[in-house]
């Protein structure tokens, strides 16, 4: 595998996965609006809106797991 995505602690692990899970969803994202080339119906929409929902929830467990990190910390 290309990329480590194991950290010192188990909530540098979850981070390195969300940030892996925010460009996962970007991609599927960037793949849905690129296929409504060919029809703005289907799978385009799909890929569109999945992609959007894996990128947002991505990032709100980012956010979490920083605001865990920070108060466990202080």
């Amino acid at each position: 595998m290309l990329i480590k995505l194991k950290g010192k602690d188990k909530y540098e692990t979850l981070e390195n996965y969300a940030i892996l899970f925010v460009f996962v969803g970007g991609v599927v994202l960037s793949a849905g609006i690129g296929l409504t080339v060919l029809s703005t119906k289907g799978v385009s929409a799909i890929f569109a809106m999945l992609g959007s929902f894996i990128a947002f929830m991505a990032t709100v467990a980012l956010i979490s797991i920083w605001l865990i990190k920070e108060f466990r910390s202080g």
